[in-house]
């Protein structure tokens, strides 16, 4: 089979018509389907012009056929306030795999950029486990007593320790006692010997680390502890990249959240989005339409409002 004959083949076809009936792009088509193909590679498919395994190829068209392309037109499932998104769901669950492991492998770490999601997956898997939510600051880098006393204190562990080592044997020995999930955001503010540490707690407790954090800050974290951090990252059950926002999710937050607005022209939601700040800027617009702005003026109004951000940054 080559290129030419794969952009024919009826299953192609049929599932190019399954897309136009959806009037969703490539990217959202491919998210909604759950297609092994990349969005560029079913481009290619469809014009002719993919380069790959045909077959194979093929062989990923027709498991997208049988996916169920109606799923976003269900209502969403909505927990505590928060619209139980694809990828929370895929959070949560990689947190109850972490949450039952007999070894040191409960670390899952969530990646996305600025207003990506991750508090709000964040508040989710604390909400469902009763997690603790720790936010770390850029102090922590400087100091690791400081890190210590910082995240002893959002843990509610007490005491005036006077050397690191004793800070540290007090956290071990509270967190053995009373194993927990622990969810760090702006989780790149650590020290070599703070990385250690949280290596230290999945080794000698049986708690639970989910870290948060931005992939640029992630990258230079790996880049700054070149032997820590791939030795943390070992004791991963998963490390999750927040997509940027689809169709599909701008739909299910206004559905679950706002069910009694209807968007006449969400597209310019979904442009600005992807742009600033992802499902905070969704959530943002979604709030001034609440408050009686057709979708054009809020739009304006929050791309007005971070602008004025990034102007005084």
């Amino acid at each position: 089979m080559d290129k030419y004959t794969l952009s024919q083949h009826p299953d192609v076809l049929a599932l190019a018509s399954n897309q136009a009936a959806t009037g969703l792009n490539d990217a959202d088509f491919c998210r909604r389907v759950k297609f092994t193909l990349s969005p560029s590679s079913w481009g290619k498919v469809k014009k002719g012009t993919y380069s790959g395994n045909c077959h194979n190829a093929l062989a990923a068209v027709q498991a997208a056929l049988n996916a169920d392309i109606t799923a976003a037109d269900q209502a969403p499932v909505v927990d505590g306030g928060i619209v139980l998104l694809d990828h929370i769901q895929v959070a949560a669950d990689a947190v109850a795999a972490a949450r039952i492991a007999q070894d040191e492998h409960r670390l899952v770490l969530v990646v996305a950029p600025a207003g990506g999601g991750k508090t709000y997956t964040a508040r989710y898997i604390a909400a469902k486990y009763s997690g603790q939510i720790v936010n770390a600051s850029p102090s922590w880098a400087k100091s690791y007593m400081h890190t210590l006393r910082e995240l002893a204190r959002g843990l509610g562990i007490g005491g005036d320790w006077r050397s690191a080592g004793d800070a540290e044997r007090a956290i071990i020995q509270a967190l053995a006692l009373s194993p927990r999930l622990i969810i760090i955001d702006e989780a790149n503010h650590f020290s070599r010997d703070s990385l250690n540490f949280l290596k230290t707690i999945l080794n000698e407790t049986k708690c639970c680390l989910v870290l948060l954090t931005i992939p640029n800050h992630l990258a230079s974290m790996a880049a700054d502890c070149r032997d820590e951090f791939p030795q943390l990252l070992r004791r991963s059950v998963a490390i999750i990249h927040i997509p940027p926002v689809c169709m599909d999710d701008l739909t299910a937050i206004q559905r679950g959240l706002y069910p009694h607005l209807s968007l006449t022209d969400p597209v310019q939601i979904y442009n600005l989005a992807n742009t600033n700040h992802r499902l905070d800027t969704v959530t943002r617009v979604l709030d001034e339409i609440d408050a009686g702005k057709d979708v054009a003026a809020a739009v304006k109004s929050v791309r007005n409002q971070i602008t004025a951000v990034l102007k005084t940054a």
